[in-house]
């Protein structure tokens, strides 16, 4: 009985002894003095706001096309008996130049017909003027006049054996070949005008009204070629007054004179090639550029006033990429903030990096 007595008071007497002591040593602890060094501010950088105008650029993209299309068909029929080197696709063709002929023979003989005709009118007239038969003499000169009409007919068809780009152009499809027998009003090319190309640009309603289509401002076309990247000028053609359903967007169509010429152009611009449009906008007065990252929710930003932060409601002109254009709620020499802390609220102490 007393071993069991023993053992049980052994364990508790160190227990004691062990609360003892640890309350001997948080007695004798000495107190920390407080050393009156405050806490450090979170450091934000800062944007200083200057106003003025801003001229933003809004930027679409668009396939190059021809001003002109046309599907170029024969008004004669016969054997095509010669086709020019040059009539291959992406081949260009200058105005006037021709691109095949058709045999003229039949056209030669037709010809020959009606001049005939009109002499044998002209004699009969001359017959007609010696008797004095006024009759014969009307007769003949109504014969004349028809024999003239179909010699300038039997002409034109003959001319037409010829077959000539009407301007100059691209030749997009070639639908005949040398030997093949065509009929009047057989389609034997698709032609792409050079003269002037014009690029029709997708923009978002929300960016379009920026657009301003008495301005003289040039665009400026880019895209990459290789390694490089290629520019061209461009002039605003027209603002279409729709909206493209598949899109949601507005056409706005720029043109570019000469797209093959080098002397105007450094590269010449392929019909059918993707570029982006860089169009300069309409100025937005009294506003700032300034960082997305700046931005909170609700459009607000935060600013420094007097050390600390203040919450601000800004409104958005424009939106820009990375950038954005504020045109109400901020002054110009005030510093916005540009670090997003994990925490930031209205009043909360900050120490400016470069205040």
């Amino acid at each position: 009985m007393l071993k069991r007595l023993t053992k049980l008071l052994i364990p508790l007497g160190i227990v004691a002894l062990a609360v003892f002591i640890a309350m001997i040593m948080v007695k004798s602890r000495q107190t920390l003095e407080a050393t009156g060094v405050p806490a450090p501010l979170p450091q934000v950088k800062t944007l200083e706001v200057v106003l003025g105008d801003i001229t933003p650029t809004i930027v679409a993209h668009g396939n190059v096309g021809a001003r002109y299309q046309l599907e170029l068909a024969t008004e004669v029929t016969g054997r095509v008996i010669w086709v020019a080197p040059e009539f291959e696709p992406g081949n260009t063709v200058s105005t006037g130049q021709v691109l095949l002929r058709v045999e003229p023979l039949n056209y030669r003989l037709e010809l020959a017909q009606a001049r005939a005709t009109l002499e044998t009118a002209k004699l009969t007239l001359a017959d007609a003027k010696a008797l004095q038969r006024k009759a014969l003499i009307g007769e003949s000169k109504l014969k004349i006049e028809a024999a003239q009409q179909r010699v300038a007919k039997a002409e034109q068809d003959l001319d037409y054996t010829e077959i000539r780009a009407p301007f100059n152009a691209v030749i997009d499809v070639q639908s005949v070949e040398y030997g093949q027998f065509i009929s009047t009003g057989r389609t034997v090319a698709k032609l792409l005008s050079t003269d002037t190309a014009e690029v029709s640009l997708q923009v978002p309603p929300s960016d379009a009204g920026f657009v301003d289509p008495t301005a003289s401002a040039r665009v400026q076309l880019s895209a990459r070629i290789g390694a490089q990247q290629w520019h061209w000028q461009a002039k605003l053609l027209r603002i279409e007054s729709r909206v493209d359903r598949r899109s949601r967007s507005i056409p706005v169509v720029v043109e570019v004179a000469l797209p093959y010429d080098t002397s105007a152009h450094a590269h010449t611009l392929p019909l059918g090639l993707f570029v982006r449009a860089d169009i300069p906008g309409k100025p937005i007065s009294t506003a700032v550029r300034l960082p997305t990252d700046v931005l909170h929710a609700n459009n607000t930003v935060f600013v420094v006033v007097d050390g600390a932060l203040q919450r601000r409601q800004v409104n958005i002109a424009y939106r820009d990429g990375n950038t954005v254009v504020i045109n109400g709620g901020l002054h110009s020499g005030e510093r916005v903030v540009a670090t997003r802390l994990e925490v930031m609220f209205e009043g909360m102490k900050v120490e400016p990096d470069n205040a």
